[in-house]
């Protein structure tokens, strides 16, 4: 983003005013946010604007995570009796500015933990825009040509997007709405795009009014299909988005009920593992060994719990209780 007119003097005392406000040194980090603060109150601007470019320029992950964090704290900070927050004191030109290093950043970030901070970022900035009555119509098509992307980490950055702004596909027709968001739910590369597109058709079906939503039912299908195909330890995530949704809009559900009965009470059962088949020449293949594997003090065995049968035992343990929290939530909501 060379084109980003920071004064090269600006963008090296942000450097290292970021720099010093993580670290663990009290005075230097606590002298580091009165100067953040001194700043903002004589150019917020150039400031903001110095943030903006560090995120995508800095040598770390940590620090570009960092300033993207602290961009949208100090943005949408609540303003005061004397003072407008700090995004109703930019320029228009500013908020093009900022705006256009955001999409950078969001379409060129290479560490998926960064991109997850450009899209909290750019849907803070995204919604709040809304509400002051300046769409980012450039996000808009960014975001869809991103969906599209062959780059796994690009198209889970775009429904998580549409996750956190369902504004920006409520204008579209309810035909190409439902055709995007289940190319997600259907994604064959990815379990993470999948989960993302899955909370992106939560949002978009959460914002519509009851009439609406009648014309949107299809989407369930691909929505609860994502289920079936999933690892057991991937489930739990999917299972929390549907339960939201089954708790604020249960209707949504009725008529995939006796699927769900059908599906979600195996998930409540451990896992059972009934070893090797017997044969004639081997009627009890497990054979017969004392002290049995694991007890204490015998073979060198784990105790129960702990290592990878413990990681096991724990992962089993979320999906049982996310299934039996989708299937309360179900069995509760009122009609």
């Amino acid at each position: 983003m060379a084109d980003v007119l920071v004064p090269p003097e600006i963008t090296q005392e942000v450097t290292q005013i970021l720099s010093n406000l993580v670290l663990g040194d009290n005075a230097i980090r606590s002298s580091a946010e009165k100067a953040v603060n001194d700043r903002l109150e004589q150019t917020p601007e150039l400031y903001l604007l110095a943030i903006a470019q560090f995120a995508t320029s800095a040598d770390t992950e940590l620090m570009r995570s960092f300033s993207l964090v602290l961009l949208r704290r100090l943005l949408f900070r609540p303003p005061s009796t004397q003072r407008l927050a700090l995004y109703d004191q930019l320029s228009g030109p500013a908020i093009a500015t900022l705006e256009r290093i955001l999409l950078h950043s969001l379409l060129h970030e290479p560490a998926p933990v960064v991109r997850h901070k450009t899209v909290d970022t750019v849907t803070d900035l995204s919604n709040y825009s809304m509400k002051r009555g300046r769409p980012w119509h450039a996000l808009q098509s960014q975001v869809f040509a991103m969906a599209d992307s062959p780059d796994v980490h690009t198209r889970e950055a775009a429904y998580r997007v549409f996750a956190g702004c369902p504004n920006l596909i409520m204008d579209l027709q309810t035909e190409a709405i439902l055709s995007i968001l289940q190319k997600g739910l259907q994604d064959q590369q990815s379990t993470d795009v999948r989960l993302a597109s899955l909370r992106a058709s939560v949002a978009f079906l959460s914002a519509l009014d009851p009439a609406q939503q009648a014309h949107a039912l299809s989407l369930m299908y691909p929505m609860l299909n994502t289920l079936p195909a999933l690892p057991r330890a991937r489930l739990p995530p999917f299972l929390a988005v549907l339960t939201e949704l089954a708790a604020a809009h249960p209707l949504l559900f009725r008529a995939h009920i006796p699927a769900l009965l059908a599906f979600l009470p195996a998930l409540l059962l451990p896992a059972v593992d009934a070893g090797p088949t017997p044969t004639v020449a081997r009627p009890n293949p497990a054979g017969f060994a004392f002290p049995p594997p694991g007890a204490n003090g015998g073979g060198g065995g784990k105790a129960e719990g702990e290592g990878e049968d413990g990681a096991v035992s724990g992962e089993e343990d979320e999906v049982r209780k996310g299934a039996l929290e989708f299937m309360t939530t179900l069995s509760e909501a009122k009609p």
